[in-house]
C-alpha cells in the first residue's frame, strides 16, 4: 500500500489543493483525486480548495464544487502539483492546520514542503504520476476524463520530451474507461474564441527575435490584454506558439497581472530554463517553467531575464 491510500484510509476529512492559476494538470490531478476519493471511499469527507480554475475544463465532474476557502477541519491536505509552499497561496494555511500532508507531484524544482511527500521528475504530469498511486480497477471514467486532460495538457497533446512509453500506455488505460478524448483536446487546448486568437495575433505581430532568433519573446501590459478578454486564463497557449516558431531555442511571454507585476512564462525545445525561473524566484520544469516579477517590463527584461536567456543558449 502506497502513502496516498494509507493517509485517504485513515483520514476522515480530507481537503485536496493545488498551484495558484490552475492549469490542466493541476485541475485534473485535484479533480481526479476528489472523484476517486468520493466514489471509492463514501465516509470521506472531501473538499478540493483551489482558485476557481479556467471554465474550459467545467466538463469535469466536481468542477462546481471547487472552492477557494481553505477546508479548516482537514485531517489530511493533498497537495497536487505544485512545486513549494508558496505556489499554494493563501491555501499554504491548510500545511499548519491539518494533522496530514501528502505532496504529489512531478516539477524538478520541488521543495519538498509537506510532511510526505511523492516526487516523480520524470513524470510527463501530475496525473500521471497519480494514476500510478491508484489502484486501476477502482478508476471511474469521470476519475479517468480529469486525469487524461491533465497528461494531455502537460505533455502538450504528447509532444514535449517528458512523455514515454508509459505516459502513452497509461492515456491508453484511461481511453479505455470510455469518453470523447478528441473532443477534450480540442475543445480545451486548441479551441480559442475569438477575441483570445486576436490577441494571440497581436502578440505575434508585436514579438520580437533575439540573439540570432533563437529566442523570442513577448510582453503584454494590463491594459492591453484587458481590453480583448477579461479572463487572463484564456492566454494560456500564447506562449507555445512563441515556441514554435522555426529556430527558436527559448521562449518568453510576459503579462502584467496588476501595477509593475508580470507572470512570466518560459519554453524550450532543448535548453534548461527552469534555472531562470528558479533565479526569478519560480520554478517548473527544464522545458517548461514561470515566475512572477515585479518591476517595469523593459528594466526585467534587459537586466534580469535576457541576460540569462542569452547564458543558457550559450551553455
Amino acid at each position: 500500500m502506497n502513502k496516498l491510500i494509507e493517509l485517504i484510509e485513515k483520514s476522515k476529512n480530507i481537503a485536496i489543493t493545488g498551484h495558484v492559476s490552475p492549469d490542466g494538470d493541476c485541475t485534473g490531478s485535484t479533480l481526479g483525486l476528489y472523484n476517486y476519493i468520493t466514489e471509492n471511499y463514501k465516509d470521506k469527507q472531501v473538499r478540493v480548495c483551489l482558485e476557481k480554475p479556467s471554465m474550459k475544463f467545467s466538463y469535469m465532474n466536481g468542477f462546481e464544487l471547487i472552492s477557494e476557502n481553505p477546508f479548516m477541519e482537514a485531517d489530511l491536505v493533498v497537495s497536487l502539483d505544485a512545486s513549494d509552499r508558496e505556489r499554494l497561496g493563501s491555501r499554504g494555511v491548510l500545511l499548519d492546520i491539518a494533522k496530514e500532508s501528502l505532496c504529489i507531484d512531478h516539477h524538478i524544482t520541488n521543495t519538498d514542503f509537506a510532511k510526505f511527500n511523492i516526487v516523480e521528475d520524470f513524470r510527463s504530469s501530475t496525473c500521471e504520476l497519480l494514476y500510478t498511486l491508484l489502484e486501476k480497477e477502482k478508476v471511474s471514467v469521470n476519475t479517468a476524463i480529469c486525469l487524461y486532460t491533465g497528461i494531455v495538457h502537460d505533455s502538450g497533446v504528447f509532444k514535449y520530451q517528458s512523455t514515454t512509453k508509459e505516459t502513452m500506455d497509461i492515456a491508453g488505460e484511461l481511453i479505455a474507461k470510455g469518453f470523447d478524448f478528441t473532443k477534450i483536446i480540442d475543445d480545451t487546448y486548441f479551441k480559442k474564441d475569438f477575441n483570445a486568437s486576436k490577441l494571440l495575433g497581436l502578440v505575434l505581430t508585436n514579438a520580437k527575435l533575439e540573439f540570432e532568433g533563437k529566442c523570442c519573446y513577448g510582453v503584454l501590459d494590463f491594459d492591453t490584454w484587458s481590453k480583448y478578454i477579461s479572463d487572463k486564463k484564456k492566454m494560456d497557449g500564447i506562449i507555445d506558439n512563441l515556441r514554435n516558431i522555426n529556430g527558436v531555442e527559448i521562449a518568453l511571454f510576459m503579462y502584467e497581472t496588476e501595477k509593475n507585476e508580470y507572470k512570466v512564462s518560459l519554453r524550450s525545445i532543448n535548453k534548461n530554463v527552469s534555472t531562470i525561473a528558479a533565479a526569478l524566484g519560480g520554478g517548473g520544469h527544464i522545458r517548461a517553467a514561470g515566475a512572477t516579477v515585479y518591476g517595469n517590463a523593459d528594466e526585467i527584461l534587459k537586466d534580469k531575464i535576457l541576460p540569462m536567456i542569452e547564458k543558457e543558449l550559450n551553455g
